[in-house]
């Protein structure tokens, strides 16, 4: 009987232990299959998705260090920060939402994975332990239990329920989340915006972002002010919701996703509803120097203006723009806007040139592209007689002339009305009064000012354009090439924008941080039509960008490449102005004036390779420039036409270059050019050859130019192979033998200086020593740097009264004395320094400028105060510095890989 009963008993225990361990794996099973998104309140305006591995890049920790530090500090992320790091949480993701309570009180929750999804004792005990006995008092709402904890004047809310941890600075939120669970458990339906949003995002990303429009519309207005930033525009009726990846990158911070706003017909996207992503190339005639710009770019632009006006009917604006066209109708005439509407692409842009903070508005242009320039200006020039006519003013007081120089000017005219671009196109161009308007190539532009129109011309005589900067080129590579929208911005120039449209608090926030904000470089957003849903990318680059603003800069003008010379300074004979003449690494010569605009462009097909000098050729006052390049010499006028015969094929290739020479100052010119056959040729200004001239062949390669000097009563012609040097008379014969053996770089420049009260010619070895040769033939060897693997040599006077042996190597300066005592040696922040040219700024003042073509910088050097101010300054080229009548020193140089400057120095 006993034995019966044990049997009946452990069979009752054993079924009880199956029924626990059945209901346990599916309890827990079904535990585990809960969605945090199960327990996100449908109010919440915003939830990010955390998945595991995302951080900050070290740049924004740094930049932001102090306000992590003070985030840190708050009671509810210690708490979150605390439960993250400890094995209690699954390492699974982690949500966190955001949402709007009472009034402008910004709250948030935490949903975590609770690792034991049966017990929540281990999460109460472990806060308990890390926050103190508060952390386990608790109210029963419905079947679960809310704990509090507090600390000092802090109060947070969690439970640990249904396998999660919630977590909130909100009992409310915490109620909210808990309710929003029990309904979806129930099968009660949720709202259409939270189902199947996983279907958008991207495991893999390192965030997931959930935007709730209606919600986040309420969230916005706690940091921004909406209606300055958005006069027209309700963001609430803009879109339904969106779902966005997010990469946390060390260059910055990308999104990118959805956006849906299928079902708002008072939404403005529905605007780009059919709308086909096309690339713009409207970034070809934006200014460069501009701190944001909107692009809405239509493939079928009479359809957006359909959608134009369904959306202004449904959001209650149709009335007041009827009624705006009804006046326009009376002031420009009847079809102004049907005739426009013709002339119009597709492509437009709304451009912030600046922010005037005094006044609280921006200053900029709206760009819209053209089929036909020259039909739109017959079209302004209609509308302009017609409102004159209604207003009783001339139309002559609607032209004015903006003059880039003496002999350019641009026309433009006075708007007749300053919200033509909002009303034709859109309240998105409103930011912008139409003040003036102006044609420009098949471009209509309108203007808020005078200046602006003057800026934006400027820009586009010196080719300055936004395409070439490189903080865009930079965030462009980030979107993609196609796009129906887009918002592209210069952060640091916005930021006194942004500093006015947010709100009181966060306008102080901004200016005591301006240095941390600064790791923001630039922003860009755009939108492409996909159905009823657009495709949005937005990238925050954090990657700093070469372009400064020198305080200096007077103009810079764009060419068609990067400058692959030293730029010339050369003068307009017909006005005794200073222009400039310069070449490309594509092998086009420009002439620009000096206000920096091209006047013509010149292709050779080979790199010039010898000075440019300016000629007299006719003997008449007219200057031409005279240069090589190795095939051939040119003889250009200063029209950028060919002179006579030239170019001039010469009989073998050049390394050197030519040289030219006015022996006695008549201008009977004298052209030497050593060539590839080891063979000085000597032409005339014709391109003639002299035949008086009787050279012979030089040993072996000439590596230098042909130099003429006149001591005394004679004339010598001197130049160099690599072991030999030749000192010849005016007709080719040897004047002096020098039987010495030296070894020399291809492009050796030989000097004529005075030692010991002799003049005498002195030429850098490959040993690093200068050789001194004198007009007896008497050689002797300096020794100064020693042997270098590459080294560049000058001669000049910085020394009060006498020369000076300059070498640069590497990223060392050194000057020696005649003798060969170094005077001066300095390593400067430099890789790849160029040849040392000096410049004079009086008789005490001497600077030896410096490029360093590694780091793409120049420098302007005095040995004895150290760099001059203002520099090192960016530059890809050597530079030229002029004395302008006014007193003031002017450089020229290449920057950006294709930019002429001009700057002034600073004495």
């Amino acid at each position: 009987m006993k034995k019966g009963f044990w049997l009946v008993l452990l069979a009752i225990l054993f079924g009880g232990v199956i029924v626990y361990a059945l209901w346990y794996i599916n309890k827990r099973g079904e535990l585990q299959n809960n969605s945090k998104d199960s327990f996100i309140p449908c109010n919440s305006a915003l939830v990010i998705n955390i998945n595991p591995g995302v951080a900050l890049s070290s740049k924004i920790k740094t930049a932001f260090a102090s306000d992590i530090q003070e985030l840190e500090k708050l009671l509810l992320y210690k708490a979150a920060y605390a439960l993250n790091n400890s094995d209690l949480i699954s390492s699974t993701s982690k949500v966190m939402a955001l949402r709007t309570e009472g009034k402008d009180k910004l709250v948030s929750l935490f949903v975590m994975d609770n690792k034991n999804v049966l017990s929540g004792s281990d999460i109460v005990d472990f806060l308990q332990k890390n926050f103190g006995k508060s952390a386990g008092t608790f109210r029963k709402y419905d079947r679960y239990k809310i704990y509090s904890l507090q600390a000092e004047k802090e109060e947070i809310f969690y439970a640990v329920e249904e396998g999660m941890v919630l977590l909130s600075d909100s009992e409310l939120y915490i109620e909210d989340a808990l309710k929003q669970f029990e309904q979806k458990s129930e099968g009660i339906e949720q709202q259409a915006q939270f189902q199947q949003i996983n279907k958008y995002f991207s495991a893999s990303a390192g965030l997931n972002v959930f935007l709730n429009a209606s919600c986040f519309a309420d969230l916005l207005p706690m940091f921004i002010q909406t209606k300055k930033l958005f006069p027209h525009l309700d963001i609430a009726s803009c879109f339904r919701w969106g779902a966005l990846d997010g990469e946390l990158q060390e260059d910055g911070i990308g999104l990118n996703g959805f956006m849906d706003y299928a079902g708002l017909e008072a939404s403005f996207m529905k605007t780009l509803e059919g709308q086909k992503p096309g690339e713009a190339g409207i970034d070809a005639i934006i200014p460069a120097d501009v701190a944001s710009f909107f692009v809405l770019n239509l493939s079928d632009f009479k359809a957006y203006l359909t959608a134009l006006d369904n959306y202004r009917y449904n959001a209650g604006l149709i009335e007041q723009i009827r009624k705006r066209k009804q006046e326009y109708t009376k002031l420009l005439g009847k079809d102004y806007e049907t005739e426009l509407k013709e002339l119009l692409q597709g492509e437009f842009v709304l451009v912030n040139m600046a922010f005037n903070e005094r006044e609280s508005r921006n200053e900029g242009i709206v760009i819209a592209e053209l089929k036909s320039g020259g039909l739109c200006k017959t079209w302004i020039e209609k509308i302009i007689g017609n409102h004159a006519r209604l207003t009783n003013v001339h139309p002559d007081r609607y032209v004015h002339k903006y003059a880039v120089d003496r002999e350019q000017s641009f026309t433009y005219y006075t708007c007749p009305e300053e919200d033509m671009p909002a009303v034709f196109w859109g309240y998105l161009f409103e930011g912008i009064p139409a003040k003036y308007v102006l044609i420009q190539d098949n471009y209509l532009i309108f203007g808020s000012s005078e200046k602006v129109i003057g800026d934006f011309i400027r820009s586009y005589v010196h080719r300055n354009f936004i395409r070439d900067t490189d903080w865009f080129k930079k965030i462009k590579i980030k979107l993609s090439a196609k796009y129906n929208l887009a918002y592209f911005a210069n952060t640091e120039m916005m930021m006194p924008y942004y500093k006015a449209v947010v709100k009181k608090d966060w306008k102080q926030y901004m200016q005591s941080r301006e240095e941390a904000l600064s790791v923001f470089t630039a922003l860009a957003m755009q939108w492409s039509n996909e159905g009823g849903i657009l495709y949005n990318t937005s990238f925050l680059s954090t990657e700093k960008s070469k372009d400064r603003k020198q305080p200096h800069l007077l103009w810079q003008t764009k060419l068609g490449a990067r400058i692959s010379m030293k730029p010339v300074p050369v003068t307009n004979h017909v006005t005794g102005e200073r222009e400039i003449f310069v070449q490309d690494e594509n092998n086009d010569v420009y002439l620009l004036n000096d206000a920096g605009r091209v006047l013509w462009r010149l292709a050779l097909g080979e790199s010039i390779n010898s000075d440019v000098v300016q000629v007299d050729a006719f003997r008449n006052g007219k200057l031409q420039y005279l240069f090589s390049t190795p095939s051939r010499l040119h003889l250009v006028d200063r029209n950028g036409e060919y002179v006579g015969n030239f170019p001039v094929t010469l009989k073998a290739d050049t390394k050197a270059g030519m040289a030219l020479y006015d022996y006695d100052k008549n201008k009977n010119y004298r052209i030497f050019v050593p060539c590839a056959d080891r063979r000085v040729y000597l032409y005339d200004i014709r391109g003639q050859l002299i035949k008086d001239w009787k050279s012979g062949k030089t040993d072996k390669d000439i590596v230098t130019r042909v130099n003429h000097y006149r001591i005394g009563d004679k004339d010598y012609i001197v130049y160099a192979d690599q072991y030999r040097l030749y000192i010849q008379d005016r007709k080719g014969k040897e004047r002096i033998k020098i039987s010495n053996v030296f070894d020399l770089w291809e492009n050796t420049e030989l000097y004529l200086t005075r030692r010991n009260d002799k003049m005498v010619l002195a030429f850098a070895g490959k040993d690093g020593a200068v050789n001194i040769v004198d007009f007896q033939g008497k050689v002797e060897k300096v020794n100064c740097i020693g042997p270098a693997s590459g080294f560049h040599f000058n001669v000049a006077d910085i020394n009060a009264g006498s020369d000076v042996f300059i070498f640069t190597s590497g990223n060392r300066l050194s000057v020696y004395a005649l003798n060969g005592k170094c005077l001066y040696e300095k390593e400067l922040d430099a890789a790849g320094l160029d040849f040392p040219y000096v410049y004079r700024f009086s008789g005490a003042d001497v600077r030896i400028g410096l490029l360093d073509k590694v780091k793409s910088q120049m420098m302007l050097l005095n040995l004895k105060s150290g760099m001059s101010e203002g520099f090192p300054i960016n530059g890809d080229s050597p530079f030229s510095i002029i004395f302008a009548d006014n007193g003031n020193f002017y450089l020229f140089a290449g920057v950006d890989n294709g930019s002429l400057i001009k700057y002034k120095v600073q004495r």
